[in-house]
Parts: C-alpha cells; sequence; structure tokens
C-alpha cells in the first residue's frame, strides 16, 4: 500500500494471524492510553497480560472464523509503529437504521504514544477504508473510549458520525461487586 502524509518511510502491510504476538507492545502502548483516559473506572482495569492473552486469543478467532478480518501494520523503517485490527461482522447492527449487512467494526487501532499525530492513525484508517472498499462493505463501526477526543477527532473528520453511547453500570450486589449492600 502507498506511503503518503510526512512519514515516507511508513509502510501499512497485512499482517498475518502468525504476526499477532508481534503487536503486544502497541496493545500495551493502548493499554495504557485507554487507562489514563478512564480512572473513574478504577477497580476495573484487568492485569495486562491478561488483557493482552486475551486480546490475542480474541483476534485470532476472529481471523480464523471470518477470512474477511484483517489486521493492518504500520511499518517505519521495518519496525511496527501502530496496527489497526478490523473484524467483518455478518448480521445487522440495528433494525431502527440502515447499516450494511456484513459491517466492519474497527476493533483495535494503536499507533505508538511517541509517533501519534504524523498521520500513521490516518494512513491506516485509509488503507481500511480501500479495503473496505474492495471487499464491498459499506459502514465501519468504531469504539471510542468516551474521553479519548483526539481519536474522536481523527474519526469525524472522516465522516464518522456518532451512533450509540454505551454506558456502564456496576449492579449492587451482582458478581464481583464492590458496591456496598443496602439493608
Amino acid at each position: 500500500m502507498s506511503d503518503h502524509h510526512d512519514q515516507p518511510s511508513v509502510e501499512i502491510v497485512r499482517l498475518p494471524a502468525e504476526r499477532m504476538d508481534e503487536l503486544e507492545p502497541l496493545w500495551s502502548a493502548l493499554y495504557e492510553h485507554h487507562h489514563s483516559l478512564t480512572p473513574h473506572l478504577g477497580t476495573r482495569a484487568r492485569p495486562l497480560s491478561d488483557a493482552w492473552r486475551d486480546h490475542v486469543t480474541l483476534a485470532r478467532r476472529w481471523l480464523a472464523e471470518e477470512p474477511s478480518s484483517f489486521v493492518l501494520g504500520a511499518e517505519l523503517d521495518g519496525r511496527l509503529v501502530g496496527y489497526a485490527l478490523v473484524r467483518i461482522v455478518t448480521g445487522k447492527l440495528a433494525v431502527s437504521w440502515t447499516i450494511s449487512d456484513p459491517y466492519a467494526d474497527l476493533a483495535v487501532l494503536s499507533v505508538l504514544p511517541e509517533l501519534r499525530g504524523r498521520g500513521i492513525g490516518t494512513m491506516l484508517m485509509d488503507a481500511i477504508n480501500a479495503e473496505l472498499r474492495r471487499q464491498g462493505i459499506r459502514d465501519l463501526a468504531i469504539t471510542v473510549i468516551t474521553s479519548n477526543s483526539d481519536a474522536e477527532r481523527l474519526y469525524e473528520r472522516r465522516g464518522a458520525v456518532p451512533y450509540t453511547t454505551v454506558l456502564l453500570q456496576q449492579v449492587a450486589g451482582g458478581a464481583g461487586s464492590t458496591t456496598p449492600q443496602l439493608e
């Protein structure tokens, strides 16, 4: 895929599932970024090693179950500095609006912190859009951590619009609840 923006040595490449382990530093950076943006979630943070293990397991399953799903890597001088995991989903996302079937779900987009703001995320998004057009997929669902305004701006500049908001409530007395019981 072609290079552009101010990163002449960045190349976007399709990564096979066998290269997932190489993405751990990028996942770790995203994990840390998300936790820095969500201090209000406090004790909900899972250990990084557990989150990474489950991410790799889930990503490999998605890639195996739906061969149209894909991972793109951004390589700078042969080093992975960003990646995107796109899951292709068959079935309606909603019944109140028209959404393509299948649709794409941007499960992860991560760029190393020291390289954010240099167009690498945009390059990954351009490559994602090109692949989705090639596959004939019209819609891309993107989930963004609520306080990640930089990511929201990136996606909105590309034409994404708010669709749903997911709120997280801990149910008092539920399994694993730390909320005191009322007596």
